[in-house]
């Protein structure tokens, strides 16, 4: 059974991170070119020492967005105006800016459901699988879905 897995059997190895540094256009536009090939929710977010932060999920851009659609509208203003304003125009927006912090990961021998649990109790499609004090993985919400089609009968 697909929930009865472990977290190596759905994670992947293969992940892009960026620093809390990184302006939020270039996170935007590495997740783009990242989604073009595969699907991708969301990047690790780590310092320049490789120390692990949180997460930049495509929702944490939306949720941002929707902040500013929600500020212009209370202004009377523009949202695009707001969206382009100086300091976004400049590149001061970054992904400490709108990234979800949280310490939480799951290790490689953990079951599937434990990921799912995860998952929905910090509310991302992202999940960082941790080894030895160290990121080896991500679990992406669409895996665990495609795991689960594949187990199920006339799939």
């Amino acid at each position: 059974m697909a929930l009865e897995k472990q977290v190596w059997d759905v994670m992947s190895t293969e992940f892009e991170s960026v620093t809390p540094e990184t302006t939020l256009k270039e996170a935007c536009a590495i997740l783009v070119s990242l989604r073009e090939k595969q699907p991708v929710t969301g990047l690790v977010v780590r310092r320049a020492s490789g120390e692990y932060l949180g997460v930049l999920a495509v929702k944490d851009i939306l949720r941002h967005l929707n902040f500013v659609y929600d500020q212009s509208l209370r202004e009377n203003a523009s949202w695009l105006d707001h969206l382009l304003n100086k300091r976004v125009a400049e590149g001061l927006l970054s992904v400490n800016d709108v990234m979800t912090r949280f310490d939480v990961s799951v290790r490689p021998n953990q079951k599937v459901i434990d990921a799912i649990r995860v998952m929905l109790d910090e509310d991302v499609d992202l999940l960082p699988v941790g080894d030895a004090g160290r990121i080896i993985g991500v679990v992406y919400g669409d895996s665990i879905l495609r795991e689960i089609s594949r187990c199920l009968p006339g799939a």
